[in-house]
């Protein structure tokens, strides 16, 4: 079958994601067409080629001096909304071109509007949909469920009623009903029971704009503990000589990491599921002002052992010295089955029936 995928550009988790379920959907003779912006584009063209992605454009957060501009965000929103009903035409066109037999939609809301237009089937799969279809009374506040009504809202907007929901969240979560499909993290085939294996010589620090000003906080704290730096994602105007600037790399972020004492990073729900199943340390830095960040790192933090959450705006190398302390580098209490092998089985036992109801 032909399959276009269109997933959120913001950061690379939505990519990951992308990648784990891609490269089964390709093995079972599937092909898939990406449709994507910002982050996402140089590591799907890396793996796949240049020709399997075409532009689009998505919503995407500002930042501000103290993370998420709501300002920003709202005025680049509305510019984006204002070019919506061209741009749904233009991916209509799109869509007619590659002749796709269903779309799978990550969090994105344009091409699930174009592919109604054309009654192609939709598939959601993303994160941000637990707010909506799991059981979150015993796992947050009141305040925290009623924070998350922003999420809840853009799930509801941008894939309104898909033909099929999959949600993968690595954080021990219950489904609300039998019809939803809640996998678990989506593991990149080295994140095996075992793999992480320490060496005393390094931490690794995934930083976005918007928590770099707990840099300088991060590399004082790994010295104290005897490690170097290795720094991927965004990076400071001025980096230490004894911190190791890393290029993007799939292959080279998954070696570090498996080798890493300990990792200080945002509050993504793809990393966050990762190194809670490998059982490696985390410290866990939400972006400010990132609602869904804040609400994975309670939930990651309940769930695993090794990952303990900081949320300050200003973060003292005794903040993160005492959050370590909390971070149990003892395995992992909690083993979830690998979400690949789930989400993969449920997008194609829902593409089985469609050829079946077609056939008859």
């Amino acid at each position: 079958m032909n399959i276009a995928y269109a997933l959120a550009g913001e950061g690379r988790g939505h990519t990951t994601r992308a990648i784990g379920l891609t490269d089964r959907l390709i093995e079972a003779g599937h092909n898939v067409q990406f449709f994507t912006c910002g982050d996402a584009v140089d590591l799907l063209e890396n793996r796949y080629g240049a020709e399997s992605v075409t532009y689009l454009e998505t919503p995407r957060f500002v930042l501000g001096k103290r993370g998420i501009s709501y300002l920003g965000t709202a005025y680049v929103t509305a510019k984006f909304i204002k070019g919506h009903r061209k741009r749904v035409k233009d991916c209509i066109k799109q869509l007619q071109n590659y002749q796709p037999d269903v779309l799978i939609s990550d969090f994105e809301p344009t091409f699930a509007r174009a592919a109604k237009k054309l009654d192609i089937p939709i598939i959601s799969f993303n994160s941000q949909r637990f707010s909506i279809d799991t059981k979150l009374a015993d796992r947050l506040s009141i305040s925290q469920r009623v924070r998350l009504f922003p999420v809840r809202l853009l799930c509801k907007i941008f894939t309104p009623k898909p033909a099929l929901s999959v949600i993968s969240k690595g954080f021990n979560l219950e489904p609300k009903n039998d019809h939803v499909h809640l996998v678990g993290p989506m593991l990149r085939p080295q994140f095996l029971p075992g793999a992480w294996q320490p060496q005393a010589t390094h931490a690794v620090a995934y930083m976005r704009k918007s928590v770099l000003c707990h840099f300088d906080a991060i590399v004082s704290h790994a010295r104290k503990n005897g490690l170097k730096v290795k720094l991927y994602g965004h990076k400071p105007e001025e980096i230490p000589d004894d911190v190791i600037s890393c290029p993007i790399s799939n292959q080279g972020f998954i070696d570090d990491l498996l080798s890493c004492d300990l990792i200080y990073q945002t509050a993504g729900s793809q990393l966050l599921g990762e190194v809670g199943v490998l059982g490696l340390p985390s410290l866990c830095i939400p972006e400010p002002g990132q609602v869904e960040q804040e609400i994975n790192a309670v939930l990651a933090s309940k769930a695993y052992e090794n990952v303990a959450m900081l949320n300050k705006r200003k973060i003292t190398v005794d903040d993160l010295e005492s959050a370590l302390l909390q971070a149990s580098n003892n395995p992992p209490t909690i083993i979830f089955d690998n979400g690949v092998e789930g989400a993969y089985n449920a997008i194609q036992n829902f593409l089985d029936t469609r050829i079946t109801n077609i056939a008859s």
